[in-house]
């Protein structure tokens, strides 16, 4: 009769011990030193055993005293469980398995004195108890060195756990006896979810501790670059976009139209499994990358070096493939929130070296050549305009909605992403009908270039069409044959934005004449201004849009942007966030119906409280008529009090105020429609 797979791995390892007691004493002090580097990770590198032997479920279950860890893996080997017994003897592939160094499954010593392995044909225990008592001479003895016979009336008693954990298809069960409770219990209650996101087999994770927790990942393929790895747990469903590319990976969480934003904390190196290491973005990344014998840090030798550089270049392609959109989707502006940096990146030489530094330094260098073909919007037009004006540019151009997410444009720069010219869209200048905000602000931008001698009044092309007269663009041929002046509102803009009326006459002066300048511009009017003298009466909780009626749950002392957006996607809108982008309102929102709203936020103290209009907003409201919304926003202990009013110009009355031109509403009823706080 052959010998059994214990008896094999046992017989030599037994021989070594008695031979050299010492040897086994060492090895019981590199064992204590492995399980508390490894605190609080066992179950993790048990997920790695089990990914290993090409397992796609797991469980782990408290049955009694016991702790019950199984898998659908392949059963063990006689070199398999060798190697577990010993070491750093592994006789895996690095980049190949996920545990290589053979000293992981050491540190499951801290939360159990006993363990017994049941797999294929293999039956053993690990006991220091029964070690001691074969090898008396040593000091100290580890628990994972000497595998023994399961005591008869041990295997009795859990044989039908393992028999009906065999029958749900599990080939590897390991049991842990004899616990030591505080650390059974954190690990459980500790475990990451997204642990799994970077495993190549393991699919499913059930925790039964009392009560059962599932996590689960489905995978499917995106295209040719991404798979969609969808997280599945008792708490929360969560997908993430996961990119490919040689042997590193990278993660973006998918937040949909919800606008949420990454939460950098959380965003940390995976070598496989998942580091304490943050990536310095809201991305996760995932390769080839050495750690220390905890796996929670990582070490920067040669690997992890070149395995940065594969990233950087993952990271770039990424980057592009939302850079050369032009109509970005809301995913994917939510997609491009997660890749933006958390840190300025210009401060990065002051800091230490950490992976967000080796990793943004190696995406600068990638992105040197790369992105120099790409142009940012300007700071002096809005995006709406400036779409506009480049809608017929050859040149690659970014959608404003992606370079003005938060902390986007700052590091496209950083990257070597160049700026669009006032040259560039000159041509544009001549045939495209921008609206008054627009105009206003490219007017102002040449008149203050102008003053500080940077552009010349001979460059400024007289068939632009960048002066409003009578509510239309014109040119300034056009606009010195009329016998009216610059309109009122578009005058206000460019003295709000450049803080002097007489820039522009000065501007206008110059390229045509003196009085050309004093026929085209109107006398500035400091008394106020009234626009109507009606109020908001009836606008609040039967607001002609209508608010949701049912339960929300908002999160209190949110901005009121952000509470504003959420309840309007609550109701089955599409809304966006665009409050960066200086447009005249704070959101774009879209109905069941496809008609569309653009609504500017005013956060309130207490009802009836003054609030102002800036000449962008007053303008765009007066342009957008029925379908431009003011939100008055009332955060209060526990509910949140919101009232719309639409097509404000017409039905509220302003004050304009010489605040650098703002307008002051201190008239309307606050007839609110209240939210309870979750």
């Amino acid at each position: 009769m052959s010998p059994s797979m214990l008896d094999v791995v046992l017989g030599p390892l037994l021989q070594e011990a008695i031979g050299s007691p010492k040897l086994l004493t060492d090895l019981a002090g590199l064992e204590k030193y492995i399980a508390e580097s490894y605190s609080s990770r066992s179950f993790i590198e048990l997920l790695q055993n089990a990914d290993d032997a090409i397992a796609t479920r797991i469980l782990i279950r408290r049955v009694g005293s016991h702790i019950v860890v199984a898998n659908n893996g392949r059963p063990f080997t006689a070199q398999d469980f060798e190697s577990l017994c010993r070491s750093a003897a592994s006789q895996k592939e690095r980049n190949t398995n996920i545990g290589y160094r053979g000293i992981g499954f050491k540190s499951v010593v801290h939360f159990a004195d006993t363990i017994h392995i049941f797999s294929g044909e293999l039956e053993a225990t690990f006991s220091r108890t029964l070690t001691r008592a074969v090898v008396p001479q040593a000091a100290s003895v580890p628990l994972i060195r000497i595998p023994h016979h399961i005591d008869p009336l041990v295997k009795t008693e859990l044989l039908p756990i393992i028999e009906a954990l065999q029958g749900d298809g599990y080939n590897t069960v390991f049991v842990f006896s004899h616990l030591i409770a505080q650390f059974v219990e954190s690990e459980f209650e500790g475990l990451d979810p997204t642990s799994i996101l970077f495993l190549r087999n393991i699919s499913e994770v059930k925790i039964d501790s009392g009560a059962l927790t599932t996590i689960s990942i489905q995978r499917e393929t995106v295209d040719r670059f991404a798979i969609r790895a969808t997280l599945n747990c008792s708490s929360a469903k969560l997908s993430w976009l996961v990119f490919n590319a040689g042997n590193s990976s990278i993660a973006i969480p998918e937040y949909g139209k919800s606008g949420e934003t990454p939460n950098i904390n959380e965003a940390v190196v995976h070598a496989f499994l998942p580091t304490i290491e943050p990536t310095g973005f809201g991305i996760k990344v995932n390769g080839d990358i050495s750690t220390d014998p905890s796996r929670t840090r990582v070490i920067y030798d040669e690997t992890t070096l070149s395995t940065i550089q594969q990233l950087a270049k993952n990271y770039v392609d990424i980057l592009e493939r939302y850079l050369s959109r032009k109509k970005p989707t809301p995913a994917d502006c939510s997609n491009v929130r997660a890749l933006a940096p958390g840190f300025d990146p210009r401060l990065l030489a002051l800091q230490k070296k950490t992976f967000k530094t080796y990793f943004v330094e190696a995406i600068k260098a990638v992105s040197e050549k790369r992105l120099r073909k790409y142009y940012c919007k300007p700071k002096w037009v809005n995006p709406n305009d400036f779409e506009l004006l480049t809608s017929d540019l050859i040149t690659a151009t970014i959608s404003p909605k992606i370079s003005e997410i938060e902390g986007m444009e700052a590091f496209l720069l950083y990257l070597g992403v160049n700026v669009n010219t006032l040259e560039m869209i000159s041509a544009a200048l001549c045939k495209q009908n921008i609206s008054t905000q627009g105009a206003a602000e490219i007017t102002s931008y040449i008149a203050n270039q102008h003053s500080l001698k940077k552009i010349a009044a001979d460059s400024v092309d007289l068939d632009w069409k960048i002066w409003s007269v009578g509510k239309a663009r014109v040119s300034m041929n056009e606009a010195r044959s009329s016998k009216v002046k610059f309109d009122r509102d578009y005058v206000d803009l460019i003295t709000e934005k450049s803080g002097l009326s007489s820039e522009l006459k000065r501007l206008v002066g110059a390229i045509t004449d003196s009085k050309v300048a004093d026929k085209l511009i109107p006398q500035d009017n400091t008394k106020p201004l009234q626009i109507s003298s009606e109020t908001s009466a009836g606008f609040g909780s039967d607001a002609p849009i209508g608010l949701p009626r049912q339960s929300v749950s908002l999160v209190k002392w949110r901005s009121a942007e952000q509470q504003i957006l959420s309840l309007f996607n609550s109701d089955g809108w599409e809304a966006t966030d665009v409050s960066r982008q200086n447009v005249g309102y704070d959101i774009e929102a879209t109905d069941a119906n496809g008609k569309k709203y653009y609504i500017e936020v005013k956060s309130i103290n207490n009802a009836g409280q003054e609030f102002t209009f800036t000449s962008n907003e007053e303008a765009t409201a007066r342009e957008k008529g029925d379908s431009y919304i003011i939100a008055l926003v009332l955060q209060q202990n526990e509910q949140l009090a919101v009232m719309l009013i639409e097509n404000p110009t017409s039905i509220l009355k302003f004050e304009r105020q010489c605040k650098q031109w703002v307008w002051l509403c201190s008239a309307y009823d606050f007839v609110p429609r209240n939210y309870k706080f979750a």
